[in-house]
């Protein structure tokens, strides 16, 4: 898994101890990781990621004492993982504009509003919705999710899904309403 970041390494101290490092610890890496993404794929690249850093510049690396090498790596770690939630979540948020914005039939907002108001105060707003309802319309309306699937992944009863959805599109069209009525 590692071993395109191995080759990166100048020396073969520096590759024997990377590696053992892997191996020693891989499904700890492989947890950290998953804790954050919930997807083993995603991890496994996070921690291919964080090796492939510590191989771009290992000097800062193995500057690091011996002893703090592990809590190094898991740090680099955690800022990979991070970033890549970061990166999905924000990829995501996109996606869902776009799916507000250009909505097929099921369209809950009328395209007209679009002309007043913009993608950023949407973002903005469907930001700070209550986590909740935030997660259900983006399970349902962006990921195409049924009711039963989200209530699964969100380990909530079907009807908290369904009031969650009506309360975030019911706040998305108030909001909407009042820009638009501001606008006027």
């Amino acid at each position: 898994m590692i071993s395109a970041a191995l080759a990166v390494l100048e020396t073969e101290e520096q590759r024997n101890e990377l590696s053992v490092l892997y191996e020693k610890h891989k499904n700890r890496f492989l947890n950290i990781a998953l804790e954050l993404l919930h997807n083993k794929e995603e991890a496994e690249d996070a921690v291919q990621e964080t090796f492939l850093r510590i191989a771009e510049k290992p000097d800062n690396f193995f500057s690091v004492e011996e002893t703090n090498r592990l809590s190094y790596l898991c740090a680099v770690l955690k800022n990979v993982a991070y970033y890549m939630f970061n990166k999905e979540i924000k990829t995501q948020k996109e996606d869902l504009t776009e799916y507000i914005f250009f909505k097929n039939e099921e369209s809950f907002i009328e395209e007209s509003v679009f002309d007043k108001i913009s993608r950023y105060e949407i973002l903005s707003f469907i930001d700070n919705l209550p986590k909740l309802q935030r997660n259900v319309l983006m399970l349902t309306c962006l990921s195409g999710l049924s009711i039963s699937e989200t209530a699964e992944i969100l380990q909530v009863s079907k009807t908290v899904v369904n009031q969650r959805l009506y309360l975030a599109r019911k706040s998305i069209k108030q909001f909407i309403a009042e820009r638009n009525k501001d606008n006027d």
